[in-house]
């Protein structure tokens, strides 16, 4: 009988275990799939990473991947939430994307940042310096909303009015509004402007509520702390009709950081590199 008792315990000890395992194997599994970060990977030599705009993902930054391909080894790589990388609820801040980011990227790299991308790349820059060789920001800023002697977009900020356009029209038409604005001073219109509108056909559902996440992130980030700080080469390619960086707020940027060299294409808004490719190309050039 004695045995039996001990023979019994012992199974009970083995089922505990088993469900014990089974259950950390499972939230293993779902850890892994939430941080799934989706990159690709091309060309050969110096490194360089692209990171896209919020809302946007790794197909949006094609035009620079393909100016660098020849030359550099181009890591275009999709934020957490956006296009085919997962989101993590654990994401509070800009610091958390960085750090998500950080085991996927090279040991050291030129980072070419567009808009959002600018915040995840100088919080990196300024936490992992030998890791950020050069920042190549495109139509980017430390702190994009307005304050006390900074000029930027007006209060309350992005996420006011992407929420209420979101919902009402959806994110689909949302961004075709978007593309039209910044191409319309330009006819006939270019083929990248198709191409930008080629991209919403059969695009997946995005979660509204992730989005707004990311751009409740941008508003309340204030990097002027971090960017004062770097030590790296810095150079901005801004568009002199961006209403997200506007023209007033540029020299307050470029009065944070003396690294800092600005180039203003003067026709552009916030696309440069889709709306104005031979001049982005050639202020690309002198900044590399």
């Amino acid at each position: 009988m004695e045995s039996l008792c001990l023979i019994w315990i012992h199974g009970l000890y083995v089922i505990y275990f088993i469900k014990c395992f089974l259950m950390h194997a499972e939230i293993t599994y779902k850890d892994r799939k939430i941080m799934s970060i989706y990159k690709n990977v091309v060309g050969h030599g110096k490194d360089i990473v692209l990171i896209h705009g919020w809302g946007c993902d790794h197909r949006h930054m094609a035009p620079i991947a393909d100016m660098l391909t020849k030359n550099y080894r181009v890591t275009n790589i999709d934020l957490p939430g956006i296009g085919k990388s997962t989101w993590n609820s654990n994401i509070k801040n800009i610091h958390n994307f960085a750090d998500i980011l950080l085991p996927h990227l090279p040991e050291q790299a030129i980072y070419i940042p567009w808009s959002f991308g600018g915040l995840v790349t100088i919080s990196l820059a300024a936490r992992h310096r030998s890791r950020v060789e050069k920042i190549i920001g495109i139509t980017t800023s430390p702190k994009f909303i307005e304050d006390k002697n900074w000029p930027g977009v007006p209060l309350p900020g992005f996420k006011e009015i992407f929420s209420n356009m979101m919902r009402k029209i959806g994110f689909k038409a949302f961004f075709e509004g978007f593309y039209d604005s910044e191409f319309s001073d330009i006819d006939p219109k270019p083929e990248n402007y198709f191409k930008l509108k080629k991209m919403l056909v059969n695009l997946p559902p995005e979660k509204l509520e992730i989005l707004l996440e990311g751009i409740n992130i941008c508003d309340t980030a204030d990097l002027r702390s971090e960017f004062q700080s770097l030590s790296c080469p810095i150079d901005f390619i801004l568009g002199g009709k961006d209403e997200s960086i506007p023209v007033a707020s540029h020299e307050h940027i470029k009065q944070l950081n003396s690294n800092l060299n600005l180039h203003v294409i003067l026709e552009a808004k916030h696309m440069p590199f889709w709306t104005h490719p031979k001049l982005f190309q050639e202020e690309l050039k002198k900044c590399l």
